[in-house]
């Protein structure tokens, strides 16, 4: 396990360097293109023999019910009756319908195999423009659940990196904060400077956190300051939690 997590901490860390518009747009794109392969290459054979199998089934299911309708209208016949009863001409619609349903789905991904080539590169469009989308979205809209959940990942991403940073090549400068006295239970740190943003973190009462020199206030009046812990996770703090140690 600890061997993945070194990888992809070598994997993220030169996309790190990159601005966040261009880091999201870059991990969404290669996502979306592996959703690509898998609904381009694999759905549809899955799809086609599951196709087939329930026609198969469906030719086995309605031989024996055909069969026994054949004998009541003979008894029918017989009996001197000569009408149809409406309910058989349900059942023969429905079985013909299934079948019909089955047909086109079977004859549309054999015609898939000709088109493949327009299919890729329509698909390669709407990854592009669907990712492009997103980034937009994720970016201008800090307070949604989708971006919360990209600063999750992106900050146990960079946590190894950013941890090296702060204990390696603090500056003198650097103000520290600590928990005030009072909080034994902790602090939260939160993805957004509100109460309502998703905590990113609860802090313990004595560690140490580095002041970002970034300070904004809410609308309803509350003082927030941008920290960093010592394990490299960056968000906002109620600043009247905090003390300068």
């Amino acid at each position: 396990m600890e061997s993945i997590l070194n990888q992809l901490f070598w994997l993220w860390a030169p996309v790190s360097l990159l601005p966040e518009g261009l880091r999201i747009f870059l991990v969404l794109f290669v996502f979306l293109l592996l959703a690509r392969t898998i609904l381009v290459y694999i759905v549809p054979p899955c799809f086609n023999l599951l196709c087939r199998l329930l026609k198969k089934m469906l030719y086995l299911l309605s031989y024996p019910i055909m069969e026994l309708i054949s004998r009541m209208q003979r008894s029918r016949r017989e009996a001197g009756k000569t009408g149809i009863p409406i309910w058989i001409d349900i059942i023969e619609e429905m079985f013909a319908l299934f079948e019909r349903f089955f047909n086109k789905m079977i004859q549309l991904f054999r015609k898939r195999k000709r088109n493949k080539a327009m299919i890729k590169r329509w698909t390669f469009y709407s990854a592009t423009a669907l990712a492009i989308l997103l980034s937009a979205a994720t970016m201008n809209n800090p307070n949604e659940w989708y971006t919360q959940k990209w600063k999750k990942a992106e900050a146990w991403l960079n946590q190894e990196p950013v941890h090296k940073q702060v204990s390696d090549a603090a500056s003198p400068d650097t103000k520290e904060l600590i928990l005030n006295r009072n909080y034994k239970d902790g602090g939260n740190i939160r993805v957004a400077p509100t109460l309502t943003a998703a905590r990113l973190y609860t802090i313990p009462n004595g560690e140490t956190m580095h002041f970002l020199n970034e300070e904004q206030v809410d609308p309803k009046g509350i003082k927030w300051l941008k920290v960093q812990t010592a394990n490299g996770i960056k968000g906002w703090i109620s600043a009247s939690i905090v003390r300068e140690k």
